[in-house]
C-alpha cells in the first residue's frame, strides 16, 4: 500500500513540475493565446474602417435557383478584415443566413449575430456582416458563410 502512495504522490509531483515549468495543457495542443487587439470585436464601421474596405475574396453560393456572394472585406486602413455574406433573394426566415470572420494566428472569430456585427440575415432582409479582426501580416482571415443546408468559404488573406 505504501508503494501505491509513492507512485501516486510522485505522479502528483511530476504533475506540479509540469504546470510550473510550462503553464497549462495547451502546451500539447499547439493552440496559440488568442491575441487582443484594438480593433478585434469592433464593427467595421468604428473609426470608419469600412469607409477604405475592399473585398480581397470572395464566393458565391448556390442554393434552391438563388445565391448568396460571401466576401472577405478588408480595411487598407485599419488593417481589419471581416466577412459580409449578400443574398440575390431577401430571406424567407429569420436567422436564414450568417457569416463568420475567422484569424489563422489565433483562431479568434466571430458571426454577425455577434457584438459590432449587424445580426444574422432575418426574414426580408438581404445580407449582414461580422465584426472585424486585426489582420496584418502574418495574420491572415477568412470568411465562412452559412446558409440553411449549404456553406461556403473564401480563402485566406
Amino acid at each position: 500500500m505504501r508503494a501505491v502512495k509513492r507512485i501516486v504522490s510522485c505522479t502528483s509531483l511530476t504533475f506540479v513540475a509540469f504546470f510550473v515549468l510550462f503553464g497549462t495543457s495547451s502546451f500539447f495542443n499547439g493552440k496559440a493565446s488568442a491575441e487582443t487587439h484594438t480593433y478585434d470585436g469592433k464593427s467595421p464601421y468604428y473609426n470608419s474602417c469600412a469607409a477604405s474596405g475592399v473585398t480581397k475574396k470572395s464566393v458565391t453560393i448556390y442554393r434552391d435557383g438563388a445565391s448568396a456572394k460571401l466576401e472577405l472585406k478588408f480595411s487598407t486602413v485599419c488593417k481589419t478584415a471581416w466577412a459580409k455574406i449578400t443574398l440575390s433573394r431577401p430571406a424567407k426566415t429569420d436567422g436564414e443566413a450568417t457569416a463568420l470572420v475567422v484569424r489563422n494566428t489565433d483562431n479568434k472569430q466571430y458571426s454577425c449575430a455577434s457584438p459590432g456585427g449587424n445580426g444574422e440575415i432575418n426574414k426580408g432582409q438581404t445580407s449582414c456582416y461580422t465584426p472585424m479582426v486585426y489582420d496584418l501580416d502574418p495574420r491572415k482571415a477568412k470568411a465562412v458563410g452559412f446558409w440553411p443546408y449549404t456553406a461556403g468559404e473564401t480563402d485566406w488573406y
